[in-house]
């Protein structure tokens, strides 16, 4: 899956930019009667309301839904069949890039674009590992999101040229830190944390407890204490303290 870069500057319209080379099962002359289906999903419903009605000035775009968390993203997918979910990476109750994986697991080729306030390299980086389709913060032109979509129904990946930037730089710190000897000759492994065991070890490392954790995720605080538990097991350490400093070490959280 190539990542592609864009600046919306130049293109008067999305037909007239590069990105939006349509493949023939979406033909643009025939644009409503082979719309892209998009599923919306965000917590906000001043949010959904805002990209469905930018999304419906675009013909060949067609919004077939909403969802305002992950476990509803699940379901309406399964439901109306979207060719893309144009979804914020945090959501209530099950956030997108575990939203993400989850759908994977009975659709591989299932599409998705993120769009979100927050521009983390953490959130970007985890995005891109999982196999997302494309990441844009909110504030993006209408001809940007529309062709991010575009391009995630041809099996492409488009970020903004910042956004880009943030991921090479996130990704080179990383490979910096596994080279970090632990113990002199020996190498750090690499480990391999789920999105919600990411979102626990950065509350663990801002000193929260497991008490206080779970209301911030909104789950039950024996979730968070198995979720601490795996985080010590796959790093190989024995308490918070030192899970939170491996993580920052491997480049897993700021």
């Amino acid at each position: 899956m190539g990542i592609q870069t864009q600046h919306t500057q130049g293109y008067n319209t999305p037909e007239n930019c590069p990105c939006s080379r349509r493949s023939p099962r979406y033909p643009i002359s025939n644009a409503r009667a082979m719309a892209i289906k998009v599923l919306v999903v965000d917590d906000h419903p001043v949010i959904l309301q805002g990209l469905r009605g930018m999304l419906a000035t675009l013909e060949d775009l067609e919004v077939v839904g909403e969802a305002g968390s992950g476990p509803e993203a699940i379901e309406k997918t399964e439901e109306l069949k979207p060719d893309v979910l144009l979804m914020d990476v945090r959501l209530p109750e099950l956030n997108g890039l575990e939203a993400m994986r989850r759908l994977r697991e009975n659709d591989p080729d299932i599409k998705v674009v993120f769009i979100t306030v927050s521009d983390s390299d953490l959130y970007l980086v985890e995005a891109l590992r999982w196999g997302a389709n494309g990441y844009l913060t909110k504030d993006s032109s209408k001809d940007l999101i529309g062709n991010a979509i575009r391009s995630a129904v041809m099996g492409g990946c488009l970020l903004s040229e910042s956004l880009l930037n943030k991921a090479f730089g996130a990704v080179a710190r990383a490979a910096v830190n596994l080279g970090k000897p632990a113990i002199e000759g020996e190498l750090p492994p690499i480990v391999q944390l789920t999105p919600r065991e990411l979102d626990v070890l950065r509350l663990v490392a801002k000193g929260m407890t497991n008490r206080a954790i779970c209301k911030d995720l909104n789950l039950a605080e024996v979730t968070i204490k198995k979720h601490v538990q795996s985080i010590m097991g796959k790093m190989g350490v024995k308490d918070r303290t030192q899970a939170a400093l491996r993580g920052v070490r491997l480049g897993l959280i700021d």
